[in-house]
């Protein structure tokens, strides 16, 4: 933009929310672009400007933009900042990270990359007027600094401050910092504490002032909460830059509680049920622990999970060693539970046994065994048949498994046999609770209910994880063999061909794909493909090619 006549505008500038929408027009700050690079800031819907009017026109001393994932919270209280610093004199603002060790986090950077990509600001700091450090910005002209602190009371007790802002308050396990910084504002006339965050759960700092807005006890806090109904509502009214597509791809890969919280911004309770009964019920259901008779000539392979426990454990807990079944049903991945072995006294040799039947009886190709204790298990599975890998069971891991596990058993793909009812009886009890990752959010993590036990449900994770990179084609044949002589071979539909040849008969490749294609057709229902289409389509050839010439 071209030069401003600071004095001719400050005044503007100044007067509430009518001159914060002056500044932004006539400054035109700069914000990380989703597309990559920088754009003006443009207030994305009429629900957002009214949120901020109510905000700087209220009188407010707290303001709680409380706003889903990719909302712009953050970024509009980074403006809010970044207008005052400029507009106003001897003004204070602390920028308080998520981190009780570092003082600098996306918050204070967003802030220094608007002063340093917004033309009107970055002048002065190219003059010298503004100074901006690693962790400071000075306007000594006007008397004003902004100033990134941890998220640590002692750093922040006894500061006088104009201006505080408190990212994602909703993961905080206490509201010990909130507390301080609104303390440091109150002897300021127009301090202003600002919050930016999505929802948590009830038990959450941010609940609580939820509630206090709520019941309306506090009319200097101003408290803006845009939620969404469901899925569907998301989409209808979410900004612009949330692709639609994005946005259903998300909630498919999210727990529900995790969806709901980061998404629709809706409240969640402390801890939540990953299987509810009506999921266990659709879970639980007797089938032939046979191999040949699950698969049914369809392509599968066969995983083992552990979780293994120290021998005598004092909280009771048990190592569990449990074997599935991955096979194709139509399009779909199915599992099926073989086996849910609890080991006694965790023993090493219980353990070795059961892999050992689980390769022997059912297959088995691949194991996942945690890392914890087990050790020896590992360095013994490194000498047997099946390949095996080692599991550290990282937040992040967890949430991979837990929720490709949970995703099988809401769509019916899960199979639980009545018999394995201590597994059945651990996931009534089992749940997940939504705890801060820095800014990546929430993450959910794991664990049994009061007095409940786990190991049933982790041994079964683990066992389907194990199977997680294997891609099932499906329906294989292991080599194809053509001794027809003359023209007629190419023109076989087993050589890419069109035809089924006179030969067919008595082709012993072709009555392999001949019992494959009717085990297809018991499966597909109405309207199967034709054979021809079969064979182009569904059936994978494993093994050699020959033809006769």
């Amino acid at each position: 933009m071209g030069k401003i006549d600071l004095n001719a505008k400050i005044v503007e500038w100044r007067k509430g929310a009518d001159g914060f929408f002056r500044w932004l027009d006539d400054v035109k700050p700069m914000i990380p672009s989703e597309k990559g690079g920088f754009e003006p800031f443009v207030v994305p819907n009429e629900e957002v400007r009214e949120a901020i009017r109510q905000a700087l026109d209220g009188g407010f001393s707290t303001v709680v933009f409380c706003w889903p994932r990719r909302h712009g919270k953050t970024v509009v209280s980074a403006l809010i900042i970044a207008w005052r610093f400029l507009t106003r004199r001897t003004q204070t603002v602390a920028i308080v990270a998520n981190s009780e060790r570092q003082s600098v986090d996306t918050a204070f950077k967003l802030v220094k990359t608007i002063l340093e990509q917004t033309a009107y600001p970055a002048s002065l700091a190219k003059d010298g007027r503004i100074k901006i450090g690693a962790d400071s910005i000075a306007y000594e002209m006007l008397g004003n600094i902004i100033q990134g602190y941890p998220a640590n009371a002692a750093s922040l007790y006894g500061k006088k401050l104009s201006v505080a802002q408190v990212s994602e308050l909703h993961a905080a396990r206490t509201d010990t910092v909130y507390q301080t910084l609104a303390s440091s504002t109150i002897d300021t006339e127009d301090g202003l504490v600002l919050v930016d965050s999505t929802v948590g759960s009830r038990s959450s700092p941010l609940y609580a002032l939820a509630l206090v807005a709520e019941r309306g006890e506090d009319p200097t806090l101003f408290f803006s909460h845009i939620e969404y109904r469901d899925l569907e509502d998301a989409v209808a009214r979410g900004p612009s830059w949330i692709a639609p597509a994005k946005l259903r791809s998300r909630a498919a890969q999210m727990l529900p509680a995790e969806f709901a919280q980061q998404h629709l911004n809706q409240w969640t309770a402390a801890s939540n049920a990953l299987f509810p009964p009506a999921i266990i019920d659709l879970c639980r259901g007797s089938y032939a622990i046979d191999v040949p008779t699950l698969v049914n000539g369809a392509a599968y392979a066969v995983g083992g999970g552990l979780d293994r426990a120290y021998g005598f454990s004092l909280h009771g807990d048990s190592t569990v060693a449990t074997c599935v079944l991955k096979v194709l049903q139509g399009e779909d991945e199915h599992f099926y539970v073989l086996a849910s072995d609890a080991i006694k006294f965790s023993a090493a040799a219980g353990i070795k046994k059961a892999l050992t039947r689980y390769h022997r009886d059912f297959g088995m190709s691949r194991a996942a065994i945690e890392t914890y204790n087990a050790q020896d298990i590992a360095a013994w599975c490194g000498e047997q048949p099946f390949d095996h890998e080692l599991v550290s069971a990282t937040l992040e891991r967890q949430a991979n498994a837990f929720t490709a596990l949970y995703n099988a058993a809401t769509e019916g793909r899960l199979h639980i046999h009545p018999a394995h009812d201590r597994l059945l009886a651990e996931m009534g009890t089992f749940e997940y609770m939504l705890v801060a990752n820095g800014a990546k959010g929430a993450i959910p993590r794991f664990e049994h209910a009061k007095g409940q036990h786990d190991d049933h449900v982790y041994s079964l994770a683990w066992a389907v994880y194990a199977l997680r990179e294997i891609e099932l084609n499906p329906y294989e044949i292991p080599g194809i063999h053509c001794d027809a002589v003359g023209r007629i071979a190419p023109l076989c539909i087993l050589n890419g061909g069109e035809l089924t040849p006179f030969c067919a008969e008595e082709c012993r490749s072709f009555s392999l794909v001949n019992a494959l294609y009717q085990k297809y057709r018991d499966r597909a229902g109405i309207a199967p493909l034709l054979l021809p289409d079969f064979v182009r389509y569904k059936l994978i050839n494993t093994g050699s090619h020959t033809v006769r010439r």
